[in-house]
């Protein structure tokens, strides 16, 4: 059946084609300016969080080198530069302690530590050290250390360390007394004793190498357990851990001042991003003491 006449068509509803290219352009122009206006607070966020980061990596690493130099044995810290590799080797030490020597030996039943026969039996003076600091078979022993360059006094050498063989009470045995100096000895010279009878109880070198590039991509890396070398290595070995990645460079500096028995190492550390010339730099000082 035909609808009358005098009845109105429907008209279809839609977008026209123009109109939906303006509403895509209108679109696409308000997502540009959005984009404008977002972009630079994302990049500063990004940038932010990566200075942080970089900081934070290099903050810890000079915090741990600090923290292990402050307990190194006095003259033991040194440092050199290797085709372009700054490295920084000092020797750890685990506890110290008094032996009793024949100036202050009033009982004559206990040992003293002899710098002029083979003896390698001695006292400690006072109470042992327990725990982990307990002065045990296999630990090295140093007396009055004054670095190396010192004939009888210099621990990288190994003329003034001693291995402990066995601990009983207060007696100490050696493997050896390293310590002794013969009375004809060649040059003749005198025992190397310290004036207070002091004595440290040390552990293995440590060495940390920095090898940075103008890339960032270098790093900081702490070496251990490779034993005594009288010659400061160039290369680490034995067992090693990366303190800091993305490294551009890296600055050891250790001032000895004998005078007053005290030294002052600066360390610096470059950290960079790759494929950015965004760095970073960061410094510390730490104050050694050099008292034998």
């Amino acid at each position: 059946m035909r609808p009358p006449a005098n009845t109105p068509a429907r008209r279809q509803r839609g977008f026209t084609l123009v109109e939906a290219i303006m509403v895509m352009v209108i679109t696409g122009v308000l997502a540009g300016i959005l984009v404008l206006f977002i972009r630079q607070p994302v990049q500063n966020y990004m940038d932010a969080s990566g200075r942080a980061e970089m900081s934070d990596q290099a903050d810890l690493a000079l915090r741990r080198m600090a923290r292990e130099l402050r307990g190194a044995l006095p003259n033991s810290v040194r440092e050199q530069v290797v085709g372009g590799a700054s490295l920084i080797e000092f020797i750890p030490t685990k506890i110290g302690g008094r032996y009793l020597s024949i100036e202050d030996n009033a009982n004559a039943a206990l040992p003293v530590l002899d710098f002029q026969t083979v003896a390698n039996t001695f006292t400690v003076d006072g109470a042992m050290p327990v725990g982990v600091s307990a002065i045990v078979a296999g630990d090295d022993m140093v007396v009055y250390n004054l670095g190396s360059g010192y004939l009888d006094a210099d621990a990288y050498a190994g003329s003034n360390r001693a291995r402990v063989l066995a601990v009983a009470g207060n007696t100490v045995t050696l493997l050896a007394n390293t310590f002794s100096v013969p009375a004809l000895a060649t040059p003749a010279r005198l025992p190397n004793t310290s004036p207070s009878q002091r004595f440290q109880v040390v552990q293995q070198p440590v060495l940390f190498v920095c090898q940075g590039n103008a890339a960032a991509t270098g790093t900081l890396t702490r070496f251990w357990n490779y034993g005594f070398q009288a010659a400061m290595p160039v290369a680490g070995a034995g067992q090693s851990a990366v303190l800091a990645r993305n490294v551009v460079s890296c600055t050891f500096r250790y001032t000895n001042q004998p005078n007053v028995h005290t030294g002052l190492i600066g360390l610096t550390i470059v950290l960079g991003r790759p494929n950015s010339t965004e760095r970073i730099t960061l410094a510390h000082q730490i104050h050694v003491e050099n008292t034998p």
